[in-house]
């Protein structure tokens, strides 16, 4: 006979609607630090004093195929069994377009062109993957070549998505339905003469595509490889306070872009020059930055998380370590999954895992706790930009998710295997060159020897930075160290 589940008691329940109830906005607001170095962009974005969204570009590194960029390409192979079109953009490598359905797959034909969008870089052996809708977005619209209206799914009022599905249907027969019109998120609360604007500004960059579209196949006919631009225009809210980056080029291309997409945020946003080399460094997001390449960190209590990436999936363990909590075990075990699923959730979206993700949270006796725990893991999973789905918990109590993979995972791009024992991974060249910098900067005015295998690399990289030091060559040294 199976024992019925007692009810929480009242301040248990009470507890836990204060613990799941929505943050208030601090007065933090949003901040931006750009920082440009010749060897990296980093672009950080700070809300409420905590890092949401980081963005590194390496010269190099990136992949020739940048989510967003739209091609007309030939279609060169079509394996009904895979269900899978494979097409030429130019680019060396095939790209391929999955068709869900096998009736449809049969209106695709080799030699035929057809145009592509990039939904998913390429990664390791992997082509790009692509979708045959392509869609430009603007700041509070997307369009689309397939001729519909629609409001983002994330805006939950049902009057806001009243008042934006009127706009989007006003503005689609504006330019009779010549584009299908979408309102984004970030659309929410904007007066309608500022979609308007966005609209008309999007819509002349896709009839120039259009235009475009007349060009033999293979060619790109658009590209989102505009690291500041993605920036202004996908992250950057109502809520920005202030940008700082240590580049005037890149304040100034600021400026113009959030001219371009919200006027009005130059009216209320601090957009600041500083001459230091290292912004990370100095507004306090570098050990941020560096907790995200360690596989083992600790969060509020003492909780601790570790994250074991593998070729198949992701898996993330919860450990108590010193949490204590209350009386109640049930309670504590929820109390310390709680904050680690919020610090997980965010450190997903740092780290750009995709995939599937398992999460191995401490083990809960109470399904009406359970329930409550799944129900802020999708409150979360809402918030982020990549597409995420949540299972529910195994019978072994193991959190089953998933995530839109776009591209390589932090750790892949900036890590390397060890050459040592081939299992490990080690810091990448770029990133030991950071911190040999870093070093360097900390002994202004000095002379610093470096070992001669990097003598003039480090060297190029002190003048161009500007760093006030002298270097000089040391035999014998290790590539890595630095003598003073």
């Amino acid at each position: 006979m199976i024992e019925e589940e007692k009810e929480l008691p009242a301040e248990v329940n009470e507890m836990v609607k204060r613990e799941l109830s929505e943050p208030k906005s601090s007065d933090g607001g949003q901040e931006v630090y750009v920082e440009v170095l010749p060897y990296w962009t980093r672009i950080g974005i700070v809300d409420d004093n905590k890092l949401t969204e980081l963005i590194v570009d390496i010269p190099g590194v990136r992949s020739e195929f940048v989510t967003g960029n739209i091609y007309k390409g030939v279609i060169k192979d079509v394996i009904p069994s895979m269900q899978a079109v494979f097409i030429d953009i130019g680019m060396g490598k095939n790209v391929y377009l999955f068709v869900p359905s096998k009736s449809k797959i049969e209106e695709y034909k080799t030699n035929q062109e057809i145009i592509v969008q990039i939904k998913k870089e390429s990664i390791d052996s992997k082509g790009a993957k692509v979708s045959d809708n392509p869609t430009l977005p603007g700041k509070y619209i997307v369009l689309t070549l397939e001729k519909k209206t629609g409001v983002s799914k994330k805006i939950k009022s049902k009057f806001e998505r009243a008042r934006l599905k009127r706009i989007v249907t006003k503005l689609a027969e504006e330019i009779n339905f010549e584009f299908g019109v979408v309102a984004r998120t970030e659309a929410a609360g904007v007066p309608e003469e500022l979609i308007h604007d966005d609209f008309h500004r999007v819509v002349k960059v896709f009839r120039e595509i259009k235009e475009r579209m007349k060009l033999p196949a293979p060619v790109i006919l658009w590209s989102d490889d505009n690291i500041l631009q993605r920036v202004v225009r996908d992250f950057i809210s109502q809520r920005v306070r202030k940008i700082v980056s240590n580049s005037p080029e890149h304040i100034d291309n600021i400026k113009r872009f959030i001219s371009e997409f919200s006027p009005s945020f130059l009216e209320t946003t601090q957009v600041i020059y500083d001459d230091y080399h290292f912004i990370f460094d100095k507004y306090g997001l570098e050990n941020d930055f560096f907790l995200l390449l360690q596989d083992e960190i600790s969060v509020e209590g003492g909780i601790r998380i570790i994250f074991n990436e593998t070729e198949a999936f992701t898996a993330i363990d919860v450990n108590t370590a010193s949490f204590t909590g209350t009386e109640n075990l049930d309670v504590t075990a929820y109390q310390a999954n709680l904050i680690a699923i919020k610090e997980i959730m965010r450190q997903i979206k740092l780290r750009r895992l995709g995939g599937i993700i398992i999460i191995d949270l401490i083990d809960i006796k109470s399904s009406q706790l359970k329930n409550k725990l799944i129900k802020e893991v999708k409150r979360l999973a809402e918030k982020d930009r990549e597409k995420t789905r949540i299972f529910g918990l195994t019978k072994l109590g193991l959190l089953e998710m998933s995530r839109k993979k776009s591209g390589y995972s932090l750790k892949k791009i900036l890590t390397e295997v060890c050459p040592t024992c081939r299992e490990g991974y080690v810091y990448s060249n770029v990133l030991k060159t950071h911190i040999l910098l870093r070093e360097i900067a900390k002994h202004q005015g000095k002379t610093v020897k470096v070992s001669a295998e990097n003598f003039k690399i480090i060297e190029d990289l002190v003048k161009n930075i500007k760093i006030n030091v002298r270097v000089q060559p040391k035999y014998g040294l290790g590539r890595w160290d630095i003598e003073v």
